[in-house]
């Protein structure tokens, strides 16, 4: 985050001064302006940069033309400054374009205060945008690569389902709920969720090349979550162990074990069918509690089958 921020305002710092120092250089009027633009339109990815400079550079010309043609045809004074507002911002909030608002606004009081009007103010307020926006882009290319953040973030996910997981696997036995696992849980869903937000960042991040996996492995690993919340609601009802509970824990545990990016979860996927034909062989339950918890145990088994078949989807997706 530091190292982020700190990199930001570099970019800022250098792009507002050499954009004020090209301005100088070609003689425009408001040098400064350029510098101001330059700031303004530092963002924190390459293709936000260049969506943020289209739609800055449409409402410019659009403000640029119009206060032209208003102040050359009525005068300037404050009142026609007022009509060129109430013509402009309503442009630009029905076409998207609020990013140019405040900057076309500026540029158009240079027109106010020109005298005489004519078309080498328009050049002077294009050459400004030109420069600020320019020299924003460039210092945009240079973004800071997120994708080490990315797996860090990754390893500290899987190492989160890993230790829920084998927790389940115990308490299937024990019936003993870790006291930190809420805990954990909660830690688990604020880097899920700072993920998602990297992910969305690395991938706007390539201009000519999406980067879909990384939304991909953190989309799986959010519906992943949702089925472990549903696994851990059974532990509220369980009480009874039985001979193939034994097998359930260890398949869970296993399963914790075999997390990885890479595995595919076939085999697993077979251990979870096989198990299940193991219950369908069981005697009928004795009585109506047991009946529950046996059906809680197979409602435990399909959730921890959806949870690897969301992560082989996610698999094959990749490897098609």
């Amino acid at each position: 985050m530091k190292k982020t921020l700190y990199s930001n305002t570099v970019k800022i710092v250098l792009s507002a001064t050499i954009s004020i120092i090209i301005a100088t250089r070609l003689g425009l009027e408001f040098s400064v302006t350029a510098g101001i633009i330059s700031i303004l339109s530092i963002q924190g990815t390459r293709v936000e940069s260049i969506l943020v400079a289209i739609k800055r550079f449409i409402a410019v010309s659009i403000a640029i033309l119009l206060s032209y043609f208003l102040y050359l045809l009525l005068g300037t004074n404050p009142i026609v400054f007022g009509l060129f507002l109430l013509i402009f911002v309503p442009i630009t909030k029905r076409f998207s374009l609020q990013e140019g608002m405040v900057v076309g606004s500026v540029l158009s009081t240079h027109l106010l205060v020109s005298n005489p009007i004519d078309i080498y103010w328009v050049i002077n307020e294009f050459g400004l945008t030109l420069i600020g926006i320019g020299v924003a882009l460039i210092f945009n290319l240079f973004t800071e690569s997120l994708e080490h953040k990315f797996e860090e973030n990754k390893e500290n996910i899987e190492e989160g389902y890993r230790k829920i997981l084998y927790s389940m696997g115990e308490t299937l036995i024990t019936h003993a709920v870790p006291i930190d696992e809420q805990k954990v849980l909660d830690e688990i869903e604020e880097t899920i969720a700072s993920t998602k937000t990297l992910a969305l960042e690395i991938n706007n991040n390539y201009l000519f090349k999406e980067k879909k996996q990384f939304i991909k492995y953190i989309d799986m690993r959010i519906m992943q979550m949702d089925t472990i919340k549903r696994m851990k609601k059974h532990f509220q009802r369980f009480y009874m162990k039985y001979e193939q509970t034994k097998m359930l824990s260890n398949l869970t545990k296993e399963v914790a074990n075999n997390l990885a990016e890479e595995n595919d979860c076939l085999q697993l996927i077979n251990k979870v069918n096989y198990l299940r034909d193991i219950y369908k062989q069981m005697d009928l339950p004795k009585s109506r509690d047991e009946f529950e918890n046996r059906a809680l145990l197979f409602q435990f088994l399909n959730d921890l089958e959806e949870f690897l078949q969301i992560k082989r989807e996610y698999y094959l997706s990749m490897h098609k």
